[in-house]
């Protein structure tokens, strides 16, 4: 599979439009026939017959969306997911394809229906239980929002970007809590300079520039990039809100020490004082919080720590071992930027529930400690690569 090339979302849906601009979708069956030598995303197996003719029976604007969240799928080979909606309705306007998907995704059967707990002890799920050198670890989480009224990001236009930074510009401004917004967006008021956000970078507060993921770019996330983008980070650094990404909101806390029960506390504070300025967030009455990937649909909460883990992990070259121990107890890896990213020669990772769906807020912390747990241990029974000697442990 040779590297693929970075394209806009405007310049990949011509691929797919017949000469007068309607969707073609005897082009989009041989793209997925083709993708299918390499790798079948959701997106790709759930496009049955059954779906294209469904389809085909609504108004050519909602054929157009449809191609539209499929993009992402259509144009990255190693695409396991595929779909990125455009807007709230779309959950329910394509709910007869994207219900199988979300259901095998989430690994979801029978009846569901989201329920939200931020009952979250402070002083149960503490990390020094598990090791008692884990007295400082950075420890976060983060909840997905967007906001009822506008479109999802992958379908925003620059004007619309640009209204919803300001919108949220006067939350910030008004909703008790104390900290600055740095907007990204050319001209704006609080405006950064590109040293002054890798600053911010290199501190693991902001987002990447999005420009450079295909998957963003193709789907339209990344477009008008940088407009309608910034960060907000509460005085003490430790609340933060990404504005713009791939939801309109990602809410985010970032506390340093070792009780998980605290981060829910300052994350819940945060949630609430945006929640309480009026905003009102989407959701759909089965899949729970709204998101533009159907992955982080439910709670739209993301819990992690940053753990050294060299042993799993090969001083950071065997990402791949690490990511297969995590998986098989319920947990996710990621570099120590996120998605997408690699961890560094001590084995650093962002280390997360796997569960999204069919969980509680309080679920998916106790899910986290009790799966460190396991992944600590592995960790300690594991043997360095520096005390093998060819087939043998040298001792």
């Amino acid at each position: 599979m040779s590297q693929q090339k970075i394209l806009a979302k405007q310049d990949v849906r011509k691929l797919y439009l017949d000469e007068q601009g309607n969707v073609d979708f005897n082009k989009i069956q041989a793209r997925w026939d083709d993708l299918k030598k390499f790798k079948v995303s959701l997106a790709n197996k759930h496009y049955t017959q059954a779906v294209v003719e469904k389809v085909k029976t609504m108004p050519a604007e909602d054929q157009q969306r449809f191609l539209d969240i499929m993009i992402a799928g259509l144009t990255n080979d190693d695409s396991s997911v595929g779909i990125s909606a455009t807007r709230p309705e779309d959950y329910d306007v394509f709910l007869f394809y994207l219900e199988p998907l979300i259901r095998e995704y989430h690994k979801i059967e029978g009846e569901t229906k989201q329920e939200h707990d931020w009952n979250i002890p402070v002083g149960e799920y503490v990390l020094t239980k598990i090791d008692p050198a884990l007295e400082q670890v950075s420890m976060r989480a983060r909840v997905a929002r967007n906001v009822v009224g506008y479109n999802l990001p992958s379908s925003m236009d620059k004007d619309e970007r640009i209204k919803f930074e300001n919108q949220m510009e006067t939350v910030f401004e008004n909703f008790g809590i104390p900290g600055n917004y740095y907007s990204l967006t050319p001209g704006h008021k609080n405006f950064i300079s590109d040293q002054e956000a890798d600053e911010l970078r290199k501190k693991h507060f902001l987002f990447i520039d999005m420009t450079s993921d295909n998957y963003l770019m193709s789907n339209g996330v990344a477009s008008d990039w940088p407009f309608g983008r910034g960060i907000w980070v509460s005085q003490d650094e430790t609340k933060m809100v990404w504005v713009g990404e791939e939801d309109q909101l990602r809410i985010i806390s970032i506390v340093q020490g070792n009780d998980l029960g605290k981060v829910d506390q300052s994350l819940h504070e945060l949630l609430t004082a945006i929640e309480k300025s009026g905003l009102k967030f989407a959701e759909h009455p089965v899949f729970g919080i709204i998101t533009t990937c159907p992955t982080n649909m439910r709670t739209g909460k993301r819990q992690s720590i940053l753990g050294k883990f060299p042993n799993l992990s090969k001083s950071g070259t065997d990402e791949a071992n690490l990511k297969e121990k995590a998986k098989s107890i319920g947990l996710q890896v990621r570099g120590t930027s996120g998605e997408h990213s690699s961890m560094d020669q001590e084995g650093t990772a962002d280390i997360s529930p796997f569960a999204r769906f069919g969980v509680t807020e309080a679920n998916v912390t106790k899910g986290l400690f009790e799966g460190l747990i396991v992944l600590y241990q592995l960790e300690r029974t594991t043997i360095p690569e520096k005390r093998r000697n060819n087939c043998c442990i040298t001792f």
